[in-house]
């Protein structure tokens, strides 16, 4: 009887892999023909529940070291193989999972691997190969991993912008499990990228009454009644989400922007204040603090504000066309000129007519 232990990869959500697969099989094991004593194995599992102990407190490195001593010793050890690569996993290193995951997957094909490795290669951008083992998870399996598999599916589709797939892999997600609040939450936030206000309202509200404390949900219904301009509701919902989660930033900043619209100057700055504070680096929020400040004739602190929003997010094609605003405004013609520049080349396409028609 075995008497090690197995891990899951726990998880939060293309290219061309170099990595070995199923079909190098003989390569990858040709060193491991070796008659293993009881003695052996003993040590190999002794290594290996070690290793299961130091990632469970998240000491991946050292899990990592302990798992290689025992692969070392047994070197067909799919559990090994497979939560070397969840420590891997653990540390955002996807190419080394995915090919550990290939090692295990080459030993022992069962669904709960391909769904991993699937996993590994959704975070490495390999979405091709992570539907290909999502789609095999989903043949050999009709449980558990199969419902996951198809939630993880609509998330590539999600990724991918194919909406309608990303639907329909969630939907078959839920038909497996009605329960699954997530599969929900996703098909919810889908119907929202494709401007189905009320469906995805519905299943914002599904994924609350299975998971009542998912702040997120509270927060993504908030904002689809903001575009509805629902801005009582969006507030109730944004306080939700913050009443579950005190430590929400972009909660705070959402339903600071529907205090701005609002005209509640007052809360909405407590709101932006209140997301930077929880989170220093959070460029929108400055940004959104600055648009603030700018409209109540705060020049000099809105132009801070824009300073560290660009400082945090360089690449912040409006927040260059807002400082330029805000320079014009302090009589800084040439500072606001080079930022309007900056904005036009970063995309913004209404930064070219301020060009044209103030700085020519």
């Amino acid at each position: 009887m075995k008497k090690y232990l197995l891990l899951t990869v726990a998880i939060v959500l293309s290219g061309v892999l170099k990595a070995q697969t199923e079909n190098s099989k003989d390569n990858v094991l040709q060193d491991t023909v070796k008659v293993l004593t009881k003695k052996d194995k003993q040590v190999a599992e002794k290594k290996y529940n070690e290793g299961v102990i130091l990632y469970q407190s998240n000491k991946f490195d050292e899990a990592i070291s302990k798992f290689d001593e025992a692969i070392t010793v047994k070197a067909k050890f799919p559990e090994a193989f497979y939560n070397r690569a969840s420590a891997k996993f653990g540390k955002k290193d996807y190419l080394g999972a995915i090919q550990d995951f290939n090692y295990a997957i080459i030993l022992n094909p069962i669904p709960k691997y391909y769904l991993s490795r699937g996993l590994a290669r959704y975070n490495y951008k390999e979405f091709d190969g992570a539907l290909s083992d999502f789609a095999i998870s989903i043949e050999k399996d009709s449980g558990d991993y199969r419902t996951k598999a198809y939630y993880y599916q609509g998330c590539v589709y999600f990724e991918k912008e194919s909406y309608d797939l990303a639907i329909k892999s969630y939907s078959n997600a839920i038909e497996s499990d009605a329960s699954y609040a997530f599969a929900y939450h996703d098909r919810g936030s889908t119907y929202r990228k494709m401007e189905k206000y009320q469906l995805s309202l519905s299943d914002y509200r599904k994924a609350i009454q299975l998971s009542p404390k998912m702040a997120i949900a509270f927060n993504n219904m908030g904002s689809v009644k903001k575009l509805l301009k629902d801005y009582q509701g969006a507030i109730t919902d944004y306080s939700s989400a913050i009443n579950l989660d005190s430590n929400y930033a972009v909660a705070y900043n959402n339903r600071a922007t529907v205090y701005k619209e609002m005209g509640d100057f007052k809360n909405a700055m407590f709101d932006f204040s209140k997301a930077i504070s929880i989170n220093p680096s959070y460029a929108i929020a400055y940004s959104n603090r600055a648009n603030l400040k700018f409209q109540k004739k705060d020049y000099e602190n809105a132009l801070k504000d824009y300073d560290r929003a660009l400082e945090l997010d360089p690449d912040f094609g409006y927040g260059f066309l807002n400082r330029g605003i805000c320079k014009e405004m302090l009589r800084d013609n040439d500072g606001a000129c080079q930022d309007w520049s900056k904005a036009n080349s970063l995309g913004v396409s209404v930064a070219g007519e301020y060009l044209n028609i103030q700085c020519n």
